[in-house]
């Protein structure tokens, strides 16, 4: 009945004009409404906008959905926030039947994201984890004495702040320690050190067994530090803080940000209490909720995993269960949403800032802003549209892509209808940090524990598409040989654009008319900028905000790492593949490489030629000094750009980066990071892992510790004792079953070596 309505509908357009569209197309609204956006950020200005939408969305109420919206901490001062852990039920909008599914996921309050937290630098945040799941079921799953190398405990967590330098020790951000159903709530005492950069980044659980189901569950939210240090004169250190100059014209009025939480949710519906296998269609294989059922998440054997493709045209194919699911990435919780929210509008011109966080464990996302061609729908386009113009749009929008319900029917759609102008990304941090010069963008390159900041300003009123653009297989997380497309064109969200004041369509030098214009408001609201920092954004250089580490001199040592996916063992205790890091898997007893506080290291990461992998390391960003591809050549030009061998292959995610900071990078199969780390302010024990998460609780992850210059010293120096020692207890112990008199004589042989040698 719909879809003979809808393609009635589009019959009638051009006849009915636009105004007469809204009321025929009333009937699609509660569905749509249900997909507004809810805003993360905890800003005064989101939750306005938050409360205006009169809908329940995928929750129980719509007092439910502003609960789950709503931050902890929002003036950002030293405070007390609690997370509770439990079982959460929620709907999720699925595109491929038009409808929500319920499900029923691990989550942080019971939402389907965690609430975004605000702090301060020099501030204190002191977090109670509470968890309240049932005991781990089957206790098959969770032995006394777990394989490391195979996923486990899936009810017990513990909590990682990503991104943040603070201490990887004690009640910090110590992810060594498990907090088990029914224990008594653990609280951390998280200390932000009076200069940490402020920025975007995020927390989630970090159990090693248990991270990729309780991320892909949700249980994931953003971490905002907000800084307040202004630009200092004749100084251009990296000290101040970017939010000090993101406003507008009025210093008291910062641009309105957006946070974008991306996550990949992949829960399936299951036959019976005890499967483990997703109801799928026997044809096209995408993943099957009946309505009733729940969609969960059990395991990692069928979800969160490769497994044979049995769909057509992957014979002999090993594809992840993300990929044949069907499922769709989600922004806060929903699934395409129409931003900022099916009440309101983005006004052409306004500048926003997107917090955008890749929340999920599967899948690159390829961020693009495009606008939509309103022909192709039986509209008409023009640089003016009115708001009621815009409301006729999207839900024609909306309407002709439910009628498309399967992923090629929909990117025939999306090919039509958004391949508009190109909206540019102004991206001016990457991973919570500043860089030094703000960064064109026509495709946002995100990978699972990215953050990425940007500004965006819409030329003009109308219909825009956020897409996640297809890419070919070597660019994606979802690497596989042999192939050339991983992932086609998907819709991300709708985003709605109302009158305001029209770009200009004027261009300086190599740069577009959106660096121009984003330039001229920045300038104009920033007049009394001291120097050398004022200069600098007349050219959007970002000197004064972007922190810097001291990697320039001496480096200690050349760490290799090297992320491989390798056969099983034939003595191993698993049948399947094995997950290294340097050829081991993870093993929570041994730590991999000791580093010396204070010291300089050059870490040279690499991947095989099989896989890609996310490179992810706690406590300390690095810098990227250089990145080799699998002929061994840099990938960089000397000039700021990708060299012309790397351009070839059409994928310029790595462009930008030479001497840019991280903590987390996507590598290539075949590729080589070379970045130089320096350990600062603390010392103790974090890993270094892949942050594609199934990977990392099957095994590829590594302990890193870091001590002090004394401790360092003092086990040089009795290094060659221990050593001595050792020999001598073996020797002890061979002389076992001997007489006592050889026995003593050995021992007091021992002691006197010891003695002489101190």
């Amino acid at each position: 009945m719909k879809k003979n309505i809808g393609m009635l509908m589009r019959k009638m357009l051009p006849a009915l004009g636009v105004l007469a569209l809204a009321p025929a197309f009333a009937f699609a609204q509660t569905t749509l409404d249900a997909r507004s956006f809810g805003d993360l950020s905890d800003t005064s200005g989101a939750s306005a906008e938050n409360a205006a939408v009169d809908t329940s969305g995928g929750l129980g109420s719509k007092a439910e959905r502003l609960q789950c919206l709503n931050g902890l901490n929002p003036s950002g001062n030293s405070g007390a926030v609690k997370l509770k852990v439990q079982m959460g039920t929620y709907r999720i909008y699925n595109p491929s039947t038009d409808t929500f599914d319920t499900v029923w996921m691990r989550s942080y309050n019971g939402c389907p994201t965690g609430p975004t937290i605000s702090v301060k630098p020099n501030a204190k945040l002191k977090v109670t984890l509470d968890n309240q799941l049932d005991a781990n079921n089957p206790p098959a799953n969770c032995p006394p004495n777990p394989d490391h190398s195979t996923p486990h405990c899936f009810n017990d967590t513990n909590l990682h702040t990503h991104g943040l330098h603070i201490s990887p020790s004690g009640d910090q951000d110590n992810v060594l320690v498990a907090v088990h159903p029914g224990d008594k709530p653990r609280v951390y005492n998280f200390q932000i050190p009076a200069n940490h950069p402020s920025g975007t980044f995020w927390y989630h659980a970090h159990l090693h067994g248990a991270t990729a189901i309780d991320v892909s569950s949700g249980m994931a939210g953003v971490l905002i530090v907000r800084g307040s240090r202004p630009a200092r004169p004749g100084v251009a250190d990296g000290s101040a803080d970017i939010d000090t100059i993101l406003h507008r014209k009025q210093p008291s009025q910062p641009l309105r940000e957006h946070v974008m939480l991306f996550q990949q949710i992949e829960y399936g519906c299951f036959n019976g209490a005890t499967s483990v296998t997703p109801l799928a269609d026997a044809t096209t294989f995408e993943w099957l909720c009946p309505a009733g059922s729940k969609g969960e998440i059990r395991g990692y054997d069928n979800q969160l995993s490769f497994v044979a493709d049995p769909r057509l045209g992957h014979a002999h194919q090993f594809n992840s269960t993300w990929a044949i699911s069907g499922r769709y990435t989600q922004i806060n919780g929903v699934v395409q949403p129409v931003f900022p929210s099916t009440k309101s509008f983005v006004p052409a011109g306004e500048i926003r800032r997107l917090r955008m966080v890749h929340g999920g464990n599967r899948d690159t996302i390829n961020v693009k802003l495009v606008r939509a061609t309103l022909s192709t729908l039986g509209l008409a386009d023009s640089q003016s549209l009115s708001a009621a113009q815009v409301d006729a749009a999207t839900n024609s929008a909306a309407l002709k892509l439910a009628g498309n319900r399967t992923k090629p029917a929909q990117e025939i759609v999306l090919d039509a209808l958004c391949n508009g102008e190109t909206v540019k990304q102004l991206e001016f941090a990457e991973d919570g940090l500043t860089m030094p010069a703000m960064v064109e963008k026509d495709v946002n390159s995100m990978n699972p524990g990215y953050r990425s900041d940007v500004l965006v300003a819409f030329p003009s009123p109308g219909l825009y598409c956020m897409l996640d653009e297809a890419a070919d297989a070597s660019a994606t997380i979802n690497f596989r040989t042999d192939s050339m497309k991983a992932k086609n064109r998907r819709l991300l969200a709708l985003v709605r654009v109302g009158p305001g004041v029209n770009i200009p369509n004027t261009t300086v030098g190599n740069h577009s008319k959106y660096w121009q214009y984003i330039r001229d408001q920045l300038v104009a609201g920033n007049a009394d900028l001291p120097e050398p920092a004022k200069s600098d954004l007349a050219s959007l250089e970002l000197r004064a905000f972007a922190p810097t580490i001291p990697v320039d001199g001496p480096v200690a040592n050349v760490v290799p790492v090297r992320f491989d996916i390798q056969p099983p063992s034939p003595s191993g205790p698993n049948s399947g593949l094995r997950f290294v890091i340097n050829g081991e898997t993870y093993d929570p007893a041994k730590v991999a490489y000791t580093g010396v506080l204070g010291n300089i290291d050059q870490w040279n990461v690499s991947t095989s030629f099989l896989a890609s992998h996310v490179f992810h390391i706690h406590t300390n960003p690095f810098k990227i000094m250089d990145i080799k591809n699998a002929a061994g050549h840099s990938v960089f030009n000397g000039s700021g750009g990708c060299s012309a061998e790397e351009a070839a292959t059409g994928d310029h995610e790595y462009c930008n980066l030479q001497g840019i900071l991280r903590d987390t990078l996507f590598l290539k199969a075949g590729y080589t990071l070379s970045m130089r780390t320096v350990y600062q302010d603390y010392t103790g024990e974090f890993v270094m892992h892949c942050h594609i998460l199934d990977h990392e609780d099957h095994g590829m992850m590594e302990n890193v510790s870091v001590i002090s210059p004394t401790t360092a010293y003092l086990r040089r120096v009795t290094s060659p004792v221990t050593a001595m020692t050792k020999g001598a207890t073996r020797w002890l112990s061979q002389l076992r079953g001997k007489d006592e008199t050889q026995l003593a004589l050995a021992s007091a042989l021992c002691t006197a070596r010891d003695y002489r040698r101190e």
